[in-house]
């Protein structure tokens, strides 16, 4: 009996199949061939009989099964091998139809761009061709063409001198060949191969007129070869600097060679000592300004910076009671690590500040706060504590300062516990609510961003409440429009808290969740940290 699959038509075949025929018996007669079954005495005569009809006919029809199963393995296989053989003529068929074939090269190269690594997943290697760019040009030859005719794709060379040998002078070199212009972060380390180091960097200075951004780790082996760099750097608009171990340099010379630099913008150091703190810069030009030094250098810098836009100030003195005030007009984002720090700035264009908070109860915090805002009459917008943030002072702030409308906390400070108890006591303090149901503190919120670079634990069920109560509040201002916790480390929130976190997201409010590496960029950005490093 044959019929056809309604699906492919093909061809299938049914077969009449032996029943196996059991003679007819008492249900006595089987209780009594179970009976036998379980041990080892002999039949009677009647069951002997009974027996000698039933086995042969099962024998019978177990031969006819074996051999049904043999067929059937044999149509399996063959189903098999034709359903492998189809499987790639459809996609071979299908890849042909596929989308990329027709994406413009311009739009691949974008999507290209997107693929590239981020600085925290090359960290430790100088390159990996099991990594984007290089694993591109190994798809097909469209994709090699794409990759090897867009050199932003090849621009970044990171080189880590602990782990650097004469292979990674093979992939530099072709990178560099590949790229137009170029980002070099170059790593120099004490206890790497010296020579090596030193003949990978000679060969990055001779393509230095094409750098846009140079970040270097220093070694005394390497600092005789920056003065090579002296006017060669036109092109350069991003500069970080640091010795590769915090140690005093006071008899190395100054290191001079970026001054001349007329296209940079943006400058960060640290583990600077004696000398080479006092790098000679373009610093009528910077916008951009990072730097832990003691405050008599941030002082001297400050001053001949007159453009500076954002600046991050790390210090472990603090200013003597008649240094002048710095009139900063542009400054729009400033970070200090010293309350006190404060007292010597004027920034009337500054929106956003961000303050290291190192005591719980940083109650003087209010004072320096107020007499800088007071001095420099401008409109505070952006609030971050960063540290040890007291829930009494955070309060008193925004009570203050009804324009601040983001609000960043992040929790660094102290101990876990401490972290803990006043994570717990600010998501509390946000969610308070009157009578009417309206929020009662800084309603006008839109933004509240929380951070831990520990193993601060959230608690997800009141952060979604405070999100809820924020969101619904009738008399807000501006609804909450974006909320963030970012957590180095920690779990994520449990399915029911992150389904009703869903929602809310489905209802227009921008909720992010990030962890580990990424937490660690994001927590940076709030303090505004190199974001390029």
């Amino acid at each position: 009996m044959t019929s056809t699959c309604s699906e492919c038509g093909a061809l299938k075949i049914a077969k009449e199949e032996p029943n196996l025929v059991i003679p007819v018996t008492t249900s006595w007669t089987l209780a009594r061939l179970q009976q036998l079954a379980k041990s080892n005495a002999p039949p009677n005569d009647a069951e002997t009989a009974y027996l000698r009809a039933v086995v042969p006919n099962a024998a019978a029809r177990l031969t006819c099964l074996e051999d049904e199963i043999s067929q059937l393995k044999e149509r399996l296989e063959l189903l098999e091998t034709e359903r492998a053989e189809v499987t790639n003529y459809h996609s071979s068929n299908a890849a042909i139809l596929s989308p990329l074939r027709r994406m413009p090269s311009g739009l691949m190269a974008e999507i290209f761009s997107w693929s590239l690594p981020g600085m925290d997943e090359m960290k430790g290697g100088t390159s990996d061709a099991q990594k984007s760019p290089w694993v591109l040009a190994q798809v097909s030859s469209r994709w090699r063409k794409i990759s090897l005719s867009t050199p932003s794709l090849w621009s970044l060379v990171q080189v880590w001198g602990g782990d650097v040998d004469d292979l990674d002078i093979d992939f530099v070199r072709t990178q560099v060949e590949r790229a137009r212009k170029l980002k070099i972060h170059f790593y120099a380390a004490e206890d790497g191969d010296s020579a090596v180091q030193i003949k990978l960097f000679d060969f990055l200075c001779a393509h230095a007129p094409r750098w846009e951004e140079f970040s270097v780790q220093i070694t005394p082996a390497l600092v005789p070869r920056l003065g090579a760099l002296r006017g060669r750097l036109p092109s350069l608009q991003r500069l970080w600097i640091q010795w590769d171990k915090e140690e005093n340099h006071a008899g190395d010379d100054p290191i001079k060679c970026f001054e001349t630099a007329s296209a940079l913008l943006d400058v960060g150091m640290q583990r600077l000592t004696g000398p080479s703190t006092l790098i000679p810069l373009p610093t009528h030009q910077l916008t951009s300004y990072r730097l832990r030094a003691p405050w008599d250098i941030h002082q001297r810098v400050l001053e001949m910076s007159p453009n500076i836009i954002e600046a991050q100030i790390f210090t472990s003195s603090q200013p003597e009671a008649s240094c002048a005030t710095l009139s900063l007009l542009h400054l729009r984002r400033l970070f200090v690590s010293e309350l006190v720090v404060l007292d010597y700035i004027r920034a009337p264009s500054l929106d956003a500040i961000a303050v290291w908070m190192d005591k719980p109860e940083s109650t003087e915090m209010v004072g320096h706060l107020d007499s800088f805002l007071l001095r420099s009459s401008c409109t505070l917008r952006q609030l971050h504590f960063r540290g040890s943030p007291h829930v009494a002072t955070t309060a008193e702030t925004l009570k203050k300062y009804p324009t601040i409308a983001r609000l960043v906390l992040t929790f660094n400070g102290g101990t876990e516990e401490g972290n803990t108890v006043a994570l717990h006591d600010h998501l509390t303090m946000l969610s308070l609510q009157d009578d009417s149901g309206s929020i009662v503190l800084s309603p006008h919120l839109t933004e509240i961003f929380l951070g831990s670079t520990g193993s601060t634990p959230m608690d997800y069920p009141l952060f979604l409440n405070m999100l809820q109560y924020r969101r619904k509040s009738p008399i807000a201002s501006s609804a909450l429009s974006n909320a963030m916790f970012v957590a180095v480390e920690g779990p994520g929130p449990d399915p029911v808290t992150l389904a009703k976190m869903n929602a809310l997201r489905d209802a227009g409010l921008d909720i992010r969740l990030d962890f580990g590496a990424k937490a660690r960029r994001q927590i940076g950005s709030w303090i505004y940290s190199c974001p390029w490093i």
